[in-house]
């Protein structure tokens, strides 16, 4: 091989590397060179990163506990730690039921500064490791970040997995497997249901819906209305475009249709949470304003980073007399959704 193609190869390698472990948004399947499912995790000294004492990762043994490591000296890996630090505080609530002990580790000795930023958007109040001089990142053979290591009580190695848009899913999957809960089949079969085509009436109804939402995000309500109910002529069931009228009807000062459409669109999907927002202010508007602030409230606990929880909460403090509570909520919601505006200025 000449010069030339040396050359050219080297740019290559350096390329994939980058790729693998910096720019990609694609996940490894199991991100770790150095160790295998079924291995005993290598012991390391880590470092708590508030109290700066020593913590040996063999103390976390006896029962089983998720690894979640992260670097943000790329921005691109700064986004995708974010998105790992947010899809692990998701299934935080699933982990703990389990008594399933959760560690953030910054593997590549970020600035103070950069943790604290991170961690911060992040929005969860995980306890957070340093791997002084990257002992566990040699160890472990690290070679795709974010990447997550679920260990059993024993030990050893049950699962690890790299960056994808459906983390919180397979985490949770994997969890289920090693706790007996399920089968690798059913977790794959639910990872990867099968896909059923689509008629073409189906497919109107989700132009209709999906161009409605659209119009929703221009600020263009009324254009919206017409599209979701075009939706429900094809597809009387779509849970998104009755929610979408119930809400926008209770904006136009409909209460009794806003009633009708989201009690429909929540018997389909009682987990909407742009449903359950609605039904309060529903509440709220009806007089019940004390249980539609616990309704808000419980809603919280899984959303606290949701701008619209934490208007509508503000207006049914401001109802309730509660000015400071109301604006503690309003400054809450608008802090959210500057920070959200941020960030898709930097994506």
């Amino acid at each position: 091989m000449g010069c030339k193609g040396m050359f050219a190869g080297l740019i290559v390698v350096a390329a994939l590397a980058f790729l693998a472990v910096g720019g990609s948004s694609v996940a490894s399947s199991f991100p770790f060179r150095e160790v295998a499912p079924g291995a005993p995790v290598p012991a390391a000294l880590l470092t708590d990163y508030k109290t700066q004492q020593a913590v040996a990762l063999e103390s976390f043994r006896g029962h089983p506990f998720v690894v979640l490591f992260w670097g943000a000296d790329l921005p691109a890996k700064k986004r995708r730690s974010l998105q790992a630090l947010r899809d692990l505080l998701a299934v935080r609530p699933f982990l703990e039921q389990r008594k399933i002990a959760v560690l953030t580790v910054n593997a590549q000795d970020d600035s103070s500064a950069l943790i604290d930023e991170v961690m911060g958007k992040a929005g969860g109040q995980f306890r957070v490791f340093l791997d002084p001089e990257q002992t566990l990142y040699g160890k472990l053979g690290i070679f795709v970040m974010p990447a997550f290591l679920l260990v059993g009580p024993d030990g050893k190695v049950a699962a690890g997995m790299g960056y994808s848009h459906d983390l919180a899913e397979r985490l949770r999957g994997e969890v289920e497997i090693l706790l007996g809960e399920k089968s690798r089949e059913q977790v794959e079969a639910e990872l990867h249901p099968e896909v059923v085509e689509k008629s073409e009436s189906e497919k109107k109804a989700d132009r209709h819906r999906n161009m409605g939402l659209v119009m929703l995000q221009r600020g263009m309500p009324d254009s919206a209305i017409p599209e979701f109910e075009e939706a429900l002529k094809l597809a009387p069931d779509d849970a998104v475009s009755l929610v979408e009228i119930g809400c926008l009807s209770l904006d136009q000062g409909k209460p009794e249709q806003a009633g009708r459409f989201l009690a429909k669109g929540l018997e389909l999907a009682p987990d909407s949470l742009r449903g359950q927002i609605c039904q309060a202010r529903l509440k709220g508007g009806a007089g019940a304003v004390e249980e539609a602030v616990a309704d808000l409230q419980g809603l919280l606990l899984r959303n606290a980073r949701h701008p619209e929880l934490h208007y509508v909460l503000g207006t049914l403090f401001e109802k309730l007399g509660q000015m400071d509570r109301a604006v503690a909520e309003y400054r809450k919601g608008y802090e959210l959704l500057a920070r959200k505006d941020l960030l898709h200025q930097a994506d």
